[in-house]
């Protein structure tokens, strides 16, 4: 008769860290559902906390990674192949793109793509009173690929080298716990240290994946509501956002059960051509020639402009509530999701080396990226304008009802409801590749890669939680969920940056 260690195990629970992660989550999600009002005093008390006193250590964080990166895609140890020295990369490098970039990234693209440079361009710290529609508009489409851009990505590569060097390397399982395995012999030996930081990452990954299942799921109420003929005048309906959660809950499951190699790998071509398309079509209906010059104008500001505004650090109370509510908020976002993403890029990386995982991952999605939003941020500008504010006004509202109103401007009757459908379709399956790769993760993270049942646990956990976020205050619970895991996530990315730097430097890599 088997005993409890082994039913445990059979049900994905095998060890410690697993199981206080299971009992820490369900608790969360049970308190959060029987005290939903507490809750959400709760987090805008923690987010203020956290803003209040670690403004200047999220902007500097960013700067760190980056500096680091560079250092050692220059450093001889760029040509470390991450794997045996004559091994080849598991995935071919249009594969291996597209998995980063789904997984990275994602459906919130779509959301912010089109409402974050109108609301920059309304207002933030650095317009000048009396600056002209072209200036804003420049102005907002820079402050956005400032968002989106090179520094976000530098917290995913750090940490995902810093991981598959002992994992490719050294036969380390795939743990997060690894990021710190070149720091301090304590840390990296610690049962405690390392079983906290597995138990960070699942945290961090369950708020980053849910806080960008939250914010997808309006947007998707958004195409749905224009499908069925309400248009942008609907409002958005927290019930229709539950049950779209609980579908890409059921089919995120089934894709993260099939695999990496099936349905992950299925799912984020699909997505990369789908977008390529899209795109396309965006540059074929809207102003082309003004599009591609204002993107081109605002690629240059942001290339000029980013070591600046790098190292922004506001002072006014209205220009610190502004980078609260935008700068800090991605900083701690891209941290929630470091954990989960450094993994996959570590997962799908085995074979590349050093300066590929460093350069590859940190330019070619960023470039890509920056003209997504670049295209559809300055077609929504540019559209804004000659609809006299009406997407302003659709924004203003509520930000998931900009890329409809977009397509509204863009296009009518058929065509308007194809591209509509499409958007819905890219959202959807973009949620499901966000949460079937998280839940692969979370299972890797606690060995339970090959347990059926706790990827379905963990695939409900992560849809739970974001309904949660949701009806206990929408985008500010959202946000505020991010920031407040954020900060402990940053602490240990200094660390491991600093640790990564000196070993390699002192030749122990």
């Amino acid at each position: 008769m088997p005993d409890a260690d082994d039913l445990l195990a059979r049900i994905g629970l095998p060890t410690a860290t697993a199981r206080i992660a299971v009992a820490g989550v369900s608790i969360v999600i049970v308190v959060a559902l029987a005290f939903l009002d507490r809750a959400q005093v709760a987090l805008a008390t923690a987010r203020a906390a956290v803003i209040s006193g670690a403004d200047t250590l999220f902007v500097l964080s960013a700067n760190v990674c980056l500096v680091v990166l560079v250092i050692l895609a220059l450093h001889p140890v760029g040509r470390l192949r991450l794997g045996a020295d004559d091994e080849r990369p598991e995935f071919g490098t249009g594969s291996w793109l597209a998995m980063l970039f789904s997984a990275g990234l994602a459906s919130g693209l779509l959301y912010w793509a089109t409402a974050e440079p109108l609301l920059h361009a309304a207002a933030n710290p650095f317009l000048e009173s009396g600056a002209t529609p072209e200036s804003a508009s420049r102005l907002g489409l820079r402050l956005t690929m400032f968002h989106w851009g090179i520094h976000g990505w530098g917290f995913y590569v750090l940490a995902a080298l810093a991981i598959s060097i002992p994992v490719h390397r050294g036969g380390a399982p795939l743990r997060f716990r690894e990021v710190l395995s070149t720091g301090p012999a304590a840390l990296a030996s610690s049962r405690v240290a390392g079983g906290t930081l597995d138990l960070l990452a699942i945290f961090g990954t369950v708020c980053g994946v849910a806080t960008s299942i939250g914010l997808s799921a309006s947007s998707m109420n958004a195409t749905l509501a224009a499908l069925v003929g309400r248009g942008t005048e609907a409002p958005l309906d927290v019930r229709v956002q539950v049950g779209i959660i609980a579908a890409v809950a059921l089919l995120g499951i089934a894709s993260a059960i099939s695999g990496v190699a099936r349905g992950i790998r299925w799912l984020s071509t699909v997505n990369a051509w789908l977008s390529v398309g899209l795109m396309l079509i965006f540059v074929l209906l809207g102003s082309t020639a003004e599009i591609l010059a204002l993107i081109a104008e605002s690629f240059v500001d942001y290339v000029v402009s980013a070591p600046a505004l790098g190292f922004f650090v506001a002072e006014t109370e209205a220009a610190r509530q502004w980078q609260a509510d935008w700068t800090l908020f991605y900083w701690a976002w891209w941290l929630a999701w470091t954990p989960f993403v450094s993994l996959f890029i570590a997962r799908i990386s085995r074979g590349r080396t050093v300066r590929e995982l460093v350069v590859g991952v940190t330019l070619v999605p960023t470039a890509v990226t920056l003209v997504w939003m670049g295209l559809f941020g300055g077609t929504a500008l540019l559209a804004d304008r000659e609809a006299s504010g009406a997407i302003s006004r659709a924004v203003e509202t509520d930000y998931a009802l900009g890329l409809v109103a977009v397509i509204e401007q863009l296009a009518t009757g058929p065509w308007a409801t194809v591209l509509i459908a499409l958007a819905c379709f890219l959202l959807f399956t973009w949620l499901i590749t966000s949460l079937d790769s998280a839940t692969l993760v979370l299972c890797e993270l606690m060995g339970t890669a090959g347990t059926h049942a706790a990827k379905a646990f963990w695939g409900l956990a992560v849809a739970a939680v974001a309904a949660i976020l949701l009806g206990v205050g929408g985008l500010a619970a959202l946000q505020a969920a991010s920031i407040v895991i954020g900060l402990p996530l940053l602490v240990v990315q200094m660390i491991a940056a600093g640790a990564l730097l000196l070993a390699v430097l002192r030749g122990r890599v």
